[in-house]
């Protein structure tokens, strides 16, 4: 404040008490502002820092598994020129079964009660729900397929070729959360929680370049078969 605009306020200031209690405040004010706005600085800090486990429903990791699966279902594969419905249609479901069981499970996650858990743990419970995600969204397309008239042996034909183009991400995914995991830079579970997430983001938008190159090399396997969707 300026000092000529602050002596005139005292000077009409006729009470003497309420002149002194000013005064004391103003010069308590100037002796201790660094702390006074330290102690702000810091209280505000940690109001915008309070984030919770809870704050990661709304992660885009789940609108980006809405949106490759909007992006795989356009896509169109054709076989020796001609339009090959029964190679685009299994792309289409295997990437819908894998995105609605993972985004299931990453939700279903969330209220393990990550907050509690110590760090060792947190990591073997995201370790042991990776290998979960995966057998169960591999079991279901199985199923799906199987049930839609290709042969058994087709499909384990399929799902080995997609996990032989998935291979790379699936294990930097390992080593990525061992780096985590090994930072000082995630300070907190939540923090932890948020990188895997990020991580998991990451791996999905390499989702649709994945789902073309295997069914790019099916070549024209299924395009006789009567898919019954």
């Amino acid at each position: 404040m300026n000092t000529n605009v602050l002596t005139e306020i005292l000077s009409k200031i006729d009470n003497p008490i309420v002149l002194s209690v000013i005064l004391l405040l103003v010069v308590f004010l100037f002796l201790f502002k660094n702390e006074i706005a330290s102690k702000l600085f810091a209280k505000k800090q940690k109001i915008k820092e309070r984030r919770g486990i809870d704050d990661l429903r709304n992660h885009n990791v789940f609108t980006t598994l809405k949106r490759i699966t909007y992006e795989v279902s356009n896509m169109k594969f054709y076989t020796a020129g001609e339009y090959d419905i029964v190679k685009t249609q299994m792309c289409e479901d295997f990437t819908y079964i894998k995105s609605e069981i993972c985004g299931e499970y990453m939700l279903e996650f969330l209220d393990y009660g990550i907050e509690d858990m110590d760090r060792d743990r947190l990591k073997k419970t995201i370790l042991d729900l990776q290998v979960k995600m995966h057998e169960d969204y591999v079991e279901e397309i199985r199923k799906v397929w199987i049930s839609r008239k290709i042969e058994p042996q087709d499909v384990e034909y399929v799902i080995d070729l997609f996990e032989k183009f998935r291979y790379d991400v699936v294990n930097s995914f390992e080593h990525r959360i061992n780096s985590i995991f090994a930072s000082a830079n995630y300070n907190n579970n939540f923090m932890l929680t948020l990188a895997i997430f990020e991580m998991w983001a990451m791996g999905i938008d390499l989702l649709p370049r994945d789902m073309h190159t295997t069914f790019e090399n099916l070549n024209g396997k299924f395009k006789n078969i009567k898919y019954e969707r």
